[in-house]
Protein backbone atom coordinates (compact mmCIF):
# COMPACT_ATOMS: atom_id res chain seq x y z
CA UNK A 1 0.00 0.00 0.00
CA UNK A 2 1.03 3.77 -0.72
CA UNK A 3 1.57 5.40 2.33
CA UNK A 4 1.93 8.25 0.90
CA UNK A 5 -1.50 8.43 -0.36
CA UNK A 6 -4.49 10.59 1.98
CA UNK A 7 -7.17 8.72 3.21
CA UNK A 8 -9.97 10.83 2.01
CA UNK A 9 -12.85 8.62 2.61
CA UNK A 10 -13.59 5.37 4.28
CA UNK A 11 -15.84 2.69 2.25
CA UNK A 12 -17.09 -0.78 4.39
CA UNK A 13 -17.77 -3.33 1.43
CA UNK A 14 -19.66 -6.06 2.64
CA UNK A 15 -21.63 -9.28 1.46
CA UNK A 16 -18.99 -10.65 -0.13
CA UNK A 17 -19.75 -14.42 0.20
CA UNK A 18 -18.48 -15.89 -3.71
CA UNK A 19 -15.09 -15.61 -5.31
CA UNK A 20 -17.12 -14.03 -7.63
CA UNK A 21 -17.83 -11.40 -5.10
CA UNK A 22 -14.43 -11.21 -3.92
CA UNK A 23 -12.85 -10.35 -7.14
CA UNK A 24 -14.85 -7.78 -8.14
CA UNK A 25 -14.58 -5.82 -4.74
CA UNK A 26 -10.55 -6.50 -4.85
CA UNK A 27 -10.43 -5.04 -8.23
CA UNK A 28 -12.78 -1.78 -7.33
CA UNK A 29 -10.75 -1.49 -3.74
CA UNK A 30 -7.57 -1.45 -5.26
CA UNK A 31 -8.63 1.77 -7.76
CA UNK A 32 -10.52 3.59 -5.08
CA UNK A 33 -7.25 3.69 -3.12
CA UNK A 34 -5.45 5.14 -5.60
CA UNK A 35 -8.18 8.12 -4.95
CA UNK A 36 -7.57 8.41 -1.41
CA UNK A 37 -10.55 5.73 -0.99
CA UNK A 38 -9.53 3.24 1.83
CA UNK A 39 -12.07 0.07 1.58
CA UNK A 40 -12.39 -1.89 4.95
CA UNK A 41 -14.07 -5.59 4.18
CA UNK A 42 -16.62 -6.63 6.55
CA UNK A 43 -16.99 -10.60 6.10
CA UNK A 44 -18.77 -13.27 8.32
CA UNK A 45 -16.92 -14.97 11.08
CA UNK A 46 -14.36 -17.51 9.54
CA UNK A 47 -14.73 -16.14 5.89
CA UNK A 48 -11.82 -17.46 3.43
CA UNK A 49 -11.68 -14.52 1.95
CA UNK A 50 -10.16 -12.90 5.24
CA UNK A 51 -6.49 -13.79 4.37
CA UNK A 52 -6.74 -12.41 0.40
CA UNK A 53 -8.12 -9.28 1.68
CA UNK A 54 -5.34 -9.09 4.26
CA UNK A 55 -2.52 -9.68 1.89
CA UNK A 56 -3.39 -6.95 0.26
CA UNK A 57 -3.18 -4.50 2.80
CA UNK A 58 -6.76 -4.18 4.04
CA UNK A 59 -8.27 -4.14 7.37
CA UNK A 60 -11.04 -7.13 7.62
CA UNK A 61 -13.22 -6.86 10.46
CA UNK A 62 -15.64 -10.20 11.54
CA UNK A 63 -19.33 -9.48 11.30
CA UNK A 64 -21.57 -12.16 13.17
CA UNK A 65 -22.77 -15.46 10.77
CA UNK A 66 -26.55 -14.15 9.31
CA UNK A 67 -28.38 -17.27 7.78
CA UNK A 68 -29.51 -16.57 4.08
CA UNK A 69 -30.80 -20.01 2.98
CA UNK A 70 -34.45 -20.53 2.64
CA UNK A 71 -36.90 -21.88 4.89
CA UNK A 72 -38.53 -21.19 8.43
CA UNK A 73 -36.04 -22.33 10.99
CA UNK A 74 -33.28 -19.44 8.44
CA UNK A 75 -35.68 -17.04 8.86
CA UNK A 76 -36.69 -18.10 12.48
CA UNK A 77 -32.88 -17.37 13.45
CA UNK A 78 -32.50 -14.33 11.26
CA UNK A 79 -35.26 -12.54 13.53
CA UNK A 80 -33.21 -13.86 16.59
CA UNK A 81 -29.79 -12.30 15.28
CA UNK A 82 -31.65 -9.78 13.75
CA UNK A 83 -30.80 -7.03 16.73
CA UNK A 84 -27.90 -8.05 17.97
CA UNK A 85 -26.02 -7.83 14.41
CA UNK A 86 -27.81 -4.86 13.53
CA UNK A 87 -26.08 -3.30 16.65
CA UNK A 88 -22.83 -5.01 16.22
CA UNK A 89 -22.59 -3.14 12.42
CA UNK A 90 -23.56 -0.02 14.27
CA UNK A 91 -20.58 -0.33 16.38
CA UNK A 92 -18.12 -0.74 13.26
CA UNK A 93 -19.78 2.03 11.24
CA UNK A 94 -19.56 4.59 13.71
CA UNK A 95 -15.66 3.43 15.44
CA UNK A 96 -14.09 3.36 11.37
CA UNK A 97 -15.60 6.67 10.30
CA UNK A 98 -17.27 5.21 7.57
CA UNK A 99 -18.48 7.33 4.76
CA UNK A 100 -20.06 4.62 2.55
CA UNK A 101 -21.41 1.36 2.91
CA UNK A 102 -21.45 -0.94 -0.70
CA UNK A 103 -22.88 -4.38 -0.91
CA UNK A 104 -22.00 -7.31 -2.71
CA UNK A 105 -25.40 -8.93 -2.73
CA UNK A 106 -24.41 -11.75 -0.38
CA UNK A 107 -27.09 -11.95 3.21
CA UNK A 108 -24.65 -10.93 5.30
CA UNK A 109 -24.71 -7.11 4.29
CA UNK A 110 -28.24 -6.99 5.53
CA UNK A 111 -27.32 -5.76 9.16
CA UNK A 112 -24.60 -3.61 7.71
CA UNK A 113 -27.32 -2.17 5.44
CA UNK A 114 -29.97 -2.10 7.86
CA UNK A 115 -27.10 -0.51 10.62
CA UNK A 116 -26.04 2.53 7.60
CA UNK A 117 -29.56 3.23 7.45
CA UNK A 118 -29.70 4.55 10.90
CA UNK A 119 -26.66 6.55 10.91
CA UNK A 120 -26.90 10.12 9.48
CA UNK A 121 -24.35 10.82 6.64
CA UNK A 122 -23.23 7.11 5.23
CA UNK A 123 -24.29 6.38 1.91
CA UNK A 124 -25.55 3.12 0.92
CA UNK A 125 -24.77 1.56 -2.67
CA UNK A 126 -25.50 -1.44 -3.93
CA UNK A 127 -23.64 -3.55 -6.54
CA UNK A 128 -24.71 -6.97 -8.58
CA UNK A 129 -22.51 -8.43 -11.05
CA UNK A 130 -25.14 -11.11 -12.12
CA UNK A 131 -27.86 -10.32 -14.60
CA UNK A 132 -30.51 -10.30 -11.77
CA UNK A 133 -30.07 -8.04 -8.91
CA UNK A 134 -29.90 -10.54 -5.38
CA UNK A 135 -32.43 -10.59 -3.17
CA UNK A 136 -30.42 -8.51 -0.31
CA UNK A 137 -29.54 -5.17 -2.33
CA UNK A 138 -33.12 -5.98 -4.06
CA UNK A 139 -34.53 -5.46 -0.10
CA UNK A 140 -32.37 -1.86 0.69
CA UNK A 141 -33.25 -0.47 -3.04
CA UNK A 142 -35.65 1.83 -1.98
CA UNK A 143 -32.94 3.41 0.57
CA UNK A 144 -29.69 2.93 -1.43
CA UNK A 145 -28.59 5.80 -2.73
CA UNK A 146 -26.66 4.35 -6.02
CA UNK A 147 -27.36 1.00 -7.47
CA UNK A 148 -24.94 0.02 -10.26
CA UNK A 149 -26.04 -2.60 -12.60
CA UNK A 150 -23.56 -4.55 -15.04
CA UNK A 151 -25.57 -4.28 -17.65
CA UNK A 152 -27.67 -1.98 -19.23
CA UNK A 153 -30.35 -4.35 -19.93
CA UNK A 154 -31.22 -4.65 -15.74
CA UNK A 155 -31.75 -0.68 -15.55
CA UNK A 156 -34.07 -0.69 -18.65
CA UNK A 157 -36.14 -3.52 -16.72
CA UNK A 158 -36.62 -1.68 -13.06
CA UNK A 159 -39.15 1.18 -12.03
CA UNK A 160 -38.17 5.27 -12.65
CA UNK A 161 -38.12 5.21 -8.85
CA UNK A 162 -34.75 3.18 -8.96
CA UNK A 163 -33.42 4.35 -12.16
CA UNK A 164 -32.99 7.91 -11.58
CA UNK A 165 -30.66 6.73 -8.46
CA UNK A 166 -28.96 3.71 -11.10
CA UNK A 167 -25.59 3.27 -12.81
CA UNK A 168 -24.43 1.00 -15.61
CA UNK A 169 -20.76 0.32 -14.77
CA UNK A 170 -19.79 -3.05 -15.74
CA UNK A 171 -18.00 -5.64 -13.57
CA UNK A 172 -14.44 -4.70 -12.72
CA UNK A 173 -11.61 -7.21 -13.33
CA UNK A 174 -8.28 -7.88 -11.50
CA UNK A 175 -5.65 -5.71 -13.51
CA UNK A 176 -3.65 -8.76 -13.80
CA UNK A 177 -6.15 -10.39 -15.99
CA UNK A 178 -5.81 -7.37 -18.31
CA UNK A 179 -2.31 -7.02 -17.92
CA UNK A 180 -1.56 -10.98 -18.21
CA UNK A 181 1.01 -12.15 -21.59
CA UNK A 182 -0.53 -15.04 -23.64
CA UNK A 183 0.65 -18.44 -22.09
CA UNK A 184 3.64 -19.34 -24.62
CA UNK A 185 2.09 -22.86 -25.96
CA UNK A 186 3.71 -24.24 -28.59
CA UNK A 187 0.80 -25.47 -31.28
CA UNK A 188 -0.52 -24.82 -34.37
CA UNK A 189 -4.06 -26.15 -33.55
CA UNK A 190 -6.54 -24.06 -32.22
CA UNK A 191 -6.76 -23.82 -28.62
CA UNK A 192 -9.99 -24.48 -26.39
CA UNK A 193 -9.82 -23.23 -22.59
CA UNK A 194 -11.95 -25.33 -20.42
CA UNK A 195 -12.35 -23.38 -17.07
CA UNK A 196 -14.32 -25.47 -14.59
CA UNK A 197 -15.82 -24.24 -11.25
CA UNK A 198 -15.50 -25.52 -7.75
CA UNK A 199 -19.28 -26.13 -7.90
CA UNK A 200 -19.56 -29.38 -9.89
CA UNK A 201 -16.15 -29.38 -11.29
CA UNK A 202 -16.58 -33.29 -11.88
CA UNK A 203 -19.43 -32.71 -13.85
CA UNK A 204 -18.22 -30.84 -16.26
CA UNK A 205 -15.09 -32.76 -16.78
CA UNK A 206 -17.28 -35.60 -17.48
CA UNK A 207 -18.97 -33.67 -19.97
CA UNK A 208 -15.75 -32.75 -21.80
CA UNK A 209 -14.56 -36.48 -21.61
CA UNK A 210 -18.14 -37.58 -23.44
CA UNK A 211 -17.78 -34.69 -26.04
CA UNK A 212 -14.32 -36.31 -26.53
CA UNK A 213 -15.19 -39.89 -26.85
CA UNK A 214 -18.43 -38.90 -29.57
CA UNK A 215 -16.28 -36.12 -31.42
CA UNK A 216 -12.70 -37.41 -31.17
CA UNK A 217 -12.10 -35.21 -34.03
CA UNK A 218 -11.94 -32.08 -31.71
CA UNK A 219 -8.54 -33.45 -30.33
CA UNK A 220 -7.22 -33.23 -34.08
CA UNK A 221 -8.50 -29.14 -34.29
CA UNK A 222 -8.01 -28.25 -30.67
CA UNK A 223 -4.88 -27.88 -28.39
CA UNK A 224 -7.05 -28.48 -24.92
CA UNK A 225 -5.74 -26.43 -22.20
CA UNK A 226 -8.00 -28.05 -19.01
CA UNK A 227 -8.26 -26.46 -15.74
CA UNK A 228 -9.99 -28.27 -12.89
CA UNK A 229 -9.31 -29.02 -8.86
CA UNK A 230 -7.01 -30.89 -7.17
CA UNK A 231 -10.01 -33.96 -6.83
CA UNK A 232 -10.43 -34.32 -10.35
CA UNK A 233 -6.99 -33.40 -11.90
CA UNK A 234 -5.03 -36.82 -11.74
CA UNK A 235 -7.86 -38.57 -13.46
CA UNK A 236 -8.58 -35.71 -16.43
CA UNK A 237 -4.69 -35.90 -17.05
CA UNK A 238 -4.27 -39.39 -17.39
CA UNK A 239 -7.88 -39.48 -19.69
CA UNK A 240 -6.04 -36.62 -21.99
CA UNK A 241 -2.87 -39.41 -21.75
CA UNK A 242 -4.69 -42.07 -22.61
CA UNK A 243 -6.51 -41.01 -25.71
CA UNK A 244 -3.47 -39.28 -26.49
CA UNK A 245 -4.86 -35.60 -26.77
CA UNK A 246 -2.68 -33.15 -27.06
CA UNK A 247 -3.15 -30.48 -23.98
CA UNK A 248 -2.14 -29.20 -20.96
CA UNK A 249 -3.83 -29.60 -17.04
CA UNK A 250 -3.18 -27.89 -14.08
CA UNK A 251 -5.32 -27.02 -11.11
CA UNK A 252 -6.91 -23.85 -10.81
CA UNK A 253 -4.78 -21.46 -12.75
CA UNK A 254 -2.48 -18.81 -10.27
CA UNK A 255 -2.78 -16.51 -13.68
CA UNK A 256 -5.74 -16.73 -15.23
CA UNK A 257 -5.17 -13.85 -17.45
CA UNK A 258 -2.71 -15.56 -19.48
CA UNK A 259 -4.44 -18.74 -20.85
CA UNK A 260 -7.36 -16.73 -21.38
CA UNK A 261 -5.53 -14.78 -23.50
CA UNK A 262 -3.88 -17.66 -25.64
CA UNK A 263 -7.42 -19.48 -26.08
CA UNK A 264 -9.35 -19.04 -28.98
CA UNK A 265 -12.78 -20.12 -27.79
CA UNK A 266 -13.44 -20.79 -23.73
CA UNK A 267 -15.92 -23.72 -22.33
CA UNK A 268 -17.24 -22.75 -18.75
CA UNK A 269 -19.65 -21.81 -16.16
CA UNK A 270 -21.37 -18.34 -16.42
CA UNK A 271 -20.09 -17.16 -12.99
CA UNK A 272 -20.29 -13.31 -13.36
CA UNK A 273 -16.51 -13.18 -12.47
CA UNK A 274 -15.89 -15.36 -15.98
CA UNK A 275 -17.97 -13.16 -18.15
CA UNK A 276 -16.51 -10.02 -17.03
CA UNK A 277 -12.67 -11.39 -18.03
CA UNK A 278 -14.57 -12.75 -20.74
CA UNK A 279 -16.04 -9.61 -22.58
CA UNK A 280 -13.02 -7.23 -21.27
CA UNK A 281 -10.70 -9.44 -23.42
CA UNK A 282 -13.03 -10.04 -26.25
CA UNK A 283 -12.96 -14.20 -26.02
CA UNK A 284 -16.10 -16.09 -27.01
CA UNK A 285 -17.26 -18.78 -24.71
CA UNK A 286 -19.82 -21.56 -24.64
CA UNK A 287 -22.03 -21.31 -21.60
CA UNK A 288 -22.53 -24.77 -19.18
CA UNK A 289 -24.87 -23.25 -16.76
CA UNK A 290 -25.86 -25.40 -13.47
CA UNK A 291 -29.33 -25.46 -12.98
CA UNK A 292 -30.99 -22.91 -9.98
CA UNK A 293 -31.19 -25.24 -7.42
CA UNK A 294 -27.29 -25.66 -7.61
CA UNK A 295 -26.50 -22.14 -8.73
CA UNK A 296 -29.39 -19.78 -8.82
CA UNK A 297 -27.80 -16.43 -11.16
CA UNK A 298 -25.65 -18.81 -13.84
CA UNK A 299 -28.77 -19.28 -16.07
CA UNK A 300 -29.59 -16.13 -15.70
CA UNK A 301 -26.23 -14.66 -17.22
CA UNK A 302 -25.85 -17.35 -19.49
CA UNK A 303 -29.13 -16.73 -21.08
CA UNK A 304 -28.16 -13.22 -21.34
CA UNK A 305 -24.66 -13.87 -22.79
CA UNK A 306 -26.44 -15.68 -25.52
CA UNK A 307 -29.41 -13.21 -26.30
CA UNK A 308 -27.07 -10.65 -26.70
CA UNK A 309 -24.70 -12.58 -29.17
CA UNK A 310 -21.85 -12.61 -26.59
CA UNK A 311 -21.46 -16.57 -26.57
CA UNK A 312 -23.40 -19.69 -26.28
CA UNK A 313 -25.61 -21.90 -23.59
CA UNK A 314 -26.41 -25.21 -23.85
CA UNK A 315 -28.37 -26.45 -20.63
CA UNK A 316 -27.57 -28.63 -18.03
CA UNK A 317 -27.95 -32.21 -18.76
CA UNK A 318 -31.39 -32.60 -16.73
CA UNK A 319 -32.79 -30.08 -19.06
CA UNK A 320 -32.56 -31.67 -22.39
CA UNK A 321 -31.69 -34.78 -23.94
CA UNK A 322 -27.83 -35.72 -23.21
CA UNK A 323 -27.03 -36.71 -27.47
CA UNK A 324 -28.44 -33.36 -27.96
CA UNK A 325 -26.87 -31.45 -25.65
CA UNK A 326 -23.37 -33.15 -26.67
CA UNK A 327 -24.01 -32.51 -30.49
CA UNK A 328 -24.82 -28.69 -29.28
CA UNK A 329 -22.08 -28.37 -28.02
CA UNK A 330 -19.61 -29.89 -30.42
CA UNK A 331 -21.53 -27.40 -32.91
CA UNK A 332 -21.23 -24.22 -31.10
CA UNK A 333 -17.34 -24.67 -30.78
CA UNK A 334 -17.13 -25.28 -34.31
CA UNK A 335 -19.39 -22.65 -35.40
CA UNK A 336 -17.51 -19.82 -33.14
CA UNK A 337 -15.31 -18.88 -36.12
CA UNK A 338 -18.33 -18.01 -38.12
CA UNK A 339 -19.85 -15.75 -35.54
CA UNK A 340 -16.40 -14.58 -34.01
CA UNK A 341 -16.35 -11.14 -35.30
CA UNK A 342 -19.75 -10.19 -34.18
CA UNK A 343 -19.35 -11.31 -30.81
CA UNK A 344 -16.23 -9.55 -30.17
CA UNK A 345 -17.73 -6.08 -31.55
CA UNK A 346 -20.45 -6.54 -29.33
CA UNK A 347 -18.33 -7.24 -26.36
CA UNK A 348 -16.30 -4.34 -27.50
CA UNK A 349 -19.38 -1.90 -27.33
CA UNK A 350 -19.82 -2.91 -22.82
CA UNK A 351 -16.36 -1.05 -22.42
CA UNK A 352 -15.38 -3.98 -19.15
CA UNK A 353 -12.07 -2.61 -19.07
CA UNK A 354 -12.90 0.30 -17.73
CA UNK A 355 -15.26 -0.83 -15.05
CA UNK A 356 -13.47 -0.13 -11.87
CA UNK A 357 -12.57 3.23 -13.14
CA UNK A 358 -16.10 4.02 -13.94
CA UNK A 359 -17.76 2.63 -10.31
CA UNK A 360 -14.58 4.63 -8.75
CA UNK A 361 -15.28 8.08 -10.36
CA UNK A 362 -19.03 7.90 -9.85
CA UNK A 363 -18.26 6.78 -5.87
CA UNK A 364 -16.16 9.55 -5.44
CA UNK A 365 -18.77 12.43 -7.04
CA UNK A 366 -21.42 10.53 -4.52
CA UNK A 367 -19.02 11.19 -1.53
CA UNK A 368 -17.88 14.33 -2.51
CA UNK A 369 -21.12 15.82 -3.11
CA UNK A 370 -23.21 13.93 -0.94
CA UNK A 371 -26.48 13.55 -3.37
CA UNK A 372 -28.21 11.21 -4.64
Amino acid sequence: MDSSIETRFMVLMTGINTREQQKAALSLATTLRLRGIMSIFALAQGSIFAKIFNERGYEVVSISGFPQSKGLVSRLVRMMKMQSCVQEAAQILKVKGINAVLSFGGFNAWPVLEAATKINGIKIMLFDGNVEISKCNEDFMKKADRIYFPFEAMQENIDYEFYKKSFVAGIPVDREILKAEPADIQTNKRKLLILTCKKEAREMNLTVRELLTKYPEIAKDFYIIHETGDREIAAVQRYYETNRVESCCEMFFENRGSFLKAADIILARPNSDVISELIALKKPAVYLPLPKNKDYFQKQNAVFMAKKSMGFIVEDAKSVNPAVRIRKLYSFINSYLRTEGNMKKNMAELDFENSANRLADDIEKILKSGKK
